[in-house]
């Protein structure tokens, strides 16, 4: 059996609800990012305090890959996310051929493989359709 691998450790919580993204909120400001910022980009406080962000957001954009990447094949999808704490985040885009991507709808956060290296899967998070 592979062994599981964080993407990046710190950017995301599995749980049995599928997991959630942790940001970061400026504990002067409120200002939150994601991924986790070191100091505030609005007020320049480096107090941050960990949050977790929502599960669902909308499509703010996307793209369609055609050419191989070193980790996806094509055809492959990528795009901004809007969540409702005022985050957006670049994510890939689990694609279907049943739900074609518009802008402005609704996804939902996943957390999966996102490829192998070895005897290691990469785990990471995608949005789909919801």
């Amino acid at each position: 059996m592979a062994e599981k691998v964080p993407l990046k450790e710190g950017l995301f919580k599995e749980s049995q609800d599928g997991g959630t993204l942790l940001g970061n909120r400026c504990t002067s400001c409120g200002k939150i990012f994601f991924p986790k910022a070191q100091i505030c980009f609005e007020c320049g406080h480096e107090e941050l305090a960990e949050v977790q962000l929502s599960r669902r957001g909308i499509l703010y954009s996307y793209t369609i890959g055609h050419m191989p990447s070193r980790h996806f094949m094509p055809p492959y999808a990528v795009g901004y996310v809007d969540l409702p704490e005022e985050v957006r985040v670049f994510a890939p885009l689990v694609t279907t051929e049943l739900t074609p991507f518009a802008v402005g709808m609704k996804m939902d956060l996943v957390i999966e493989k996102l490829w192998e290296e070895g005897d290691k899967e990469i785990i990471g998070y995608r949005f789909k359709p919801v």
